[in-house]
Formats: C-alpha cells, sequence, structure tokens
C-alpha cells in the first residue's frame, strides 16, 4: 500500500472514530493514551483537553464517557480499528507496539524504552527516523513531546515522511 493511499483510509477512518466517541470533526489529529498509571494520565488530561486533537484514552475499569469535545475515555480499544488513529502516546508497558506499527501508529513513548534499538528520534530536517520522545515519565514531559510532534503534523511532507519510516520498522 503506498503512502497517499494510507493517508486517505486513515482520514476516513478518523471520521468514524470521531463520530463513534463523539469527538468534535473539526479535532485533527486522533489519538490513542495508553498509560498504565491513571493518575498521570489523569493529570495529562487537563493539558490534553487545550490542543486542538482528539483524544481517546484508554482506561481500565472506566466506563465509555466523554469528558470534553476532545476526549474520550474507554476500557476497550478493537484492535482493528488501529488504523484508525495517528498517534499513540504510551509507556514502556505498552504490549506489542508492533501492531501500532503496522497500522501506522506512530508512537510517543519514553526515551529509555525497550525498543530504543530500532526507535530514534525524528529529524524533520533529514526526514529520518520514527519517533518522537519524551524524556520522564510526568505529565510535563510528555505534554511537550505532544506539541512538538503536533508541530511536525503541520507540515504533510514531514508527516508522511515520519508514517513511512514507522512502515519500515
Amino acid at each position: 500500500m503506498n503512502i497517499s493511499t494510507i493517508f486517505s483510509d486513515k482520514k476516513i477512518s478518523n471520521e468514524k472514530i470521531k463520530r463513534q466517541t463523539g469527538i468534535l470533526l473539526k479535532y485533527r489529529p486522533v489519538w490513542l493514551v495508553n498509560f498504565k498509571n491513571c493518575e498521570l494520565t489523569d493529570k495529562l488530561i487537563e493539558w490534553l483537553k487545550t490542543l486542538n486533537s482528539g483524544f481517546v484514552i484508554y482506561k481500565e475499569n472506566m466506563a465509555d464517557i466523554k469528558i470534553s469535545d476532545n476526549i474520550f475515555i474507554t476500557w476497550k480499544i478493537d484492535e482493528t480499528l488501529l488504523s484508525w488513529f495517528d498517534f499513540i502516546i504510551c509507556d514502556n508497558d505498552i504490549a506489542n507496539i508492533k501492531k501500532y506499527f503496522e497500522n501506522w501508529v506512530v508512537p510517543i513513548i519514553i526515551r529509555k524504552n525497550y525498543l530504543s534499538s530500532i526507535l530514534k528520534e525524528f529529524n524533520p530536517i533529514k526526514n529520518e527516523w520514527n519517533t518522537f520522545f519524551y524524556e520522564e515519565l510526568n505529565e510535563w514531559s510528555i505534554f511537550y513531546a505532544t506539541v512538538r510532534y503536533l508541530e511536525n503534523y503541520k507540515f504533510p511532507f514531514d508527516n508522511k515522511n515520519l508514517v513511512n519510516n514507522i512502515l519500515k520498522v
């Protein structure tokens, strides 16, 4: 599948998830947030509300609930729908991250992770590498990495290169 087809499919799928979750259609892109630490997730939610993106947040033992125009919390993620997401913000406890790569989902992950041999910080000048890192497992560092990625997302050429690099992992 070529990169243009991937982005076209993602756009269509992206709109489906927004309709299902109640996230306003104007929010682009859509992120999946998956942390084991619920306290960290709760702190991060307040910051994510301020961004012009949609967020589906995975929380165990939590009923599905829309908490703002751009945030939906769920306790289940259907793996057949992974390609609906543009990015995943996760910790080092994420299981089978390769599934996300196969579905063109770019990870935002802590720098010291178990995949550090294949993940490298994206360099938009050289159009190399395949992820964005946060340095510490706290809401400030994660929010900063998220904003850096959103800045990159504004440039379609750079974003296509980043997704293309994920496909090569």
